[in-house]
């Protein structure tokens, strides 16, 4: 996977993150920081949630289009690549 589509993926993320519930009403950050005895990280570093990312997927058409706006693909193209990630799991 290319650099570009990482980016698009994390920010696409980053606009679900902003506008879908996550699991326990957790905030995502929190529920997905990392801790262990050499370092601890508040939020997530270049990490890509598959489950939160195929949650697009499932948002209807109005709420996809507000979450694509700004990345540069339309919607069309961000449910093409999800759909296709979501194949690899």
């Amino acid at each position: 996977m290319t650099e570009s589509t990482l980016d698009l993926l994390r920010r696409l993320q980053n606009n679900l993150i902003a506008s879908i519930e996550t699991v326990g009403n957790l905030p995502f950050n929190g529920f997905r920081s990392f801790r262990n005895e050499q370092r601890e990280e508040a939020e997530p570093y270049r990490y890509i949630d598959g489950e939160l990312i195929e949650r697009f997927l499932d948002a209807d058409e109005k709420i996809q289009e507000e979450l694509v706006a700004g990345l540069g693909p339309d919607v069309e193209s961000m449910r093409n690549l999800v759909e296709e990630l979501k194949r690899l799991h």
